[in-house]
């Protein structure tokens, strides 16, 4: 399922079609400062220079516009275990794994907020799917993790995932520069699991 896809777009002037394009960005900044559930279809269509009803020529509504933002977010995610950063040693894969993390945060903290609270207010099927793209990660990440030589964090009860996802959050509180915030990121994922000598290089 792919909820790009799932919004079917009516036959619009070029000219509105391109406001709600150009001003797209505009509905995420106000979900992740105000808060998804605080937003009016009113309100949304205001940031985005359209009128109420004219945001369902373009979206079936504000949930899926919602949508889009996580699922661009996981997506995005799922990009930095390309082929192309998991070349080299898998130690040094990981950091440049956990590298193009960070250097994606400080490009989209937005969507980082978004996902993380707002996912819930998703519908039913909505949340299903972004769990599905969740577990692609999570599989990524402790494929890594393994390969690195570290035993699978699933057994030790480390929520690496969760840390994975929220590391940026938290650390972008901290007045570290981009190495430093790296070098943190990969010592805290790893800093609860057990490494394994028979795999670790």
């Amino acid at each position: 399922m792919n909820t790009a896809q799932q919004c079917e777009h009516k036959s619009l002037p070029a000219n509105c079609s391109s406001r709600f394009e150009r001003n797209r960005h505009r509905a995420l900044e106000l979900f992740a400062h105000k808060g998804f559930g605080q937003v009016s279809m009113r309100e949304l269509a205001r940031h985005l220079d359209l009128t109420p009803g004219s945001i369902y020529s373009h979206c079936s509504g504000k949930e899926e516009l919602l949508m889009e933002f996580i699922e661009e977010h996981y997506l995005a995610m799922l990009a930095l275990f390309s082929r192309r950063h998991l070349r080299g040693c898998p130690m040094e894969a990981l950091r440049r794994i956990i590298n193009g993390l960070e250097a994606y945060h400080a490009k989209h903290p937005l969507h980082f907020q978004l996902a993380i609270r707002d996912s819930r207010s998703l519908h039913t099927e909505q949340r299903q799917y972004i769990e599905q793209l969740r577990e692609q990660l999570r599989q990524q990440l402790e494929s890594r993790l393994r390969a690195a030589g570290f035993n699978d964090s699933s057994q030790a009860g480390t929520p690496t995932l969760e840390l994975f996802e929220h590391l940026p959050l938290w650390l972008a509180n901290y007045p570290l520069n981009e190495q430093q915030r790296s070098a943190a990121l990969v010592n805290v994922l790893t800093a609860a699991l057990i490494p394994n000598p028979e795999n670790r290089v």
